[in-house]
């Protein structure tokens, strides 16, 4: 299977920043109405998984560095935390950028404050600008104390970024397509009974591939890590980072719950949903899920299976809510004709 790239579109390249960023136009779009906005005006980024949220943000975080502006970046899990404030470290080496979270609490001034929602109850009316990356993930979503807690935290704006979240207040600016131009993986839905025997004679079709297998609960990651004598990630496994690296590095099996959903990235990555109807699974963390393939710029291979008894109301709004947003990927699409994509 091959897949076209957007390598004949005009780019914007900015040489501001201490390490130069590439951007789409339709990223260059997004952020500019953000860096111009975003330090008045509270916003909904609705962008896909994949579509480069960091990239989009820079432009706003550098006019925050300009402007004196204290700005914090709040994410769900203490493992994001850590790599994303090493890669915004990256992009601006003489910025004053730390984490916080558990084990790094030592130091909580800085240029940006990258941090976990419950480490927000440090900071009474700090934040110009707050970047709340995942509002609808455990354990911000629904949670009223971190809610307000957040809130406590920011005297300005807040940014909202998620490719599965709602919010009527605030604008909405949509980016429905990755910086590759490449669409969104659609599931592949394979229903009925044997659900464990398909899944074990698909896992051995793609032994050579890395394969990112999610179940609904830990009870089946231990089952399944015992018969597939592979790795398992889930909310009690102590090193998560491990078990990633190695992935990352060495490909294979992984076995994971949704606590692997959001906020990584594999490259090359088939995906694997193991009772895909299960009450754990709804609309927002399938939809996170499938965006886990695909990744990257000229990503050369990917799939996404769904293995369920029955397809559920949730399945059907996940699938939905994906071919939407590729069918406004490709109206994207029309309107730079130097892609030359589709």
């Amino acid at each position: 299977m091959s897949f076209p790239f957007a390598e004949d579109v005009e780019i914007s390249v900015w040489d501001d920043f201490e390490k130069t960023i590439t951007l789409m136009p339709w990223q260059d779009e997004i952020s500019a109405v953000l860096a111009e906005k975003g330090v008045h005006e509270s916003m909904f980024i609705d962008a896909v998984c994949g579509a480069g949220k960091t990239e989009i943000c820079l432009e706003l975080i550098e006019r925050c560095f300009r402007e004196g502006k204290p700005v914090a970046w709040t994410v769900p899990r203490r493992e994001v935390v850590l790599e994303l404030a090493a890669r915004l470290q990256s992009y601006y080496p003489s910025q004053s950028i730390i984490p916080v979270c558990g084990g790094h609490t030592d130091k909580t001034i800085a240029d940006l404050v990258v941090c976990t929602t419950h480490q927000l109850f440090r900071y009474y009316q700090y934040f110009d600008v707050l970047i709340l990356d995942e509002p609808d993930a455990f354990p911000y979503a629904g949670n009223e104390i971190l809610e307000r807690i957040l809130h406590t935290s920011c005297r300005g704006t807040i940014i909202y970024l998620s490719a599965t979240f709602s919010i009527d207040h605030v604008k909405r600016l949509e980016l429905s397509i990755r910086p590759s131009g490449v669409l969104l993986p659609v599931p592949e839905i394979k229903r009925g009974y044997f659900l464990l025997i398909r899944l074990i004679l698909d896992l051995s079709k793609y032994s050579n591939e890395s394969c990112l297998v999610f179940v609904p609960t830990k009870k089946l990651a231990r089952k399944l890590s015992h018969i597939l004598r592979s790795p398992m990630i889930t909310s009690d496994t102590e090193d998560k980072q491990s078990p990633i690296d190695t992935f990352r590095q060495s490909g294979g099996i992984l076995i994971a719950t949704t606590v692997l959903e959001r906020g990584v990235t594999f490259p090359e990555c088939f995906v694997f949903v193991y009772c895909a109807d299960h009450i754990t699974f709804n609309e927002g963390s399938l939809v996170q899920i499938s965006g886990r393939a695909l990744r990257g710029m000229k990503p050369k291979k990917g799939k996404v299976i769904f293995y369920c008894l029955e397809i559920n109301q949730d399945i059907q709004k996940a699938i939905k809510r994906i071919t939407a947003a590729n069918n406004s990927a490709l109206s994207v699409l029309k309107n730079h004709p130097k892609t030359n994509l589709y």
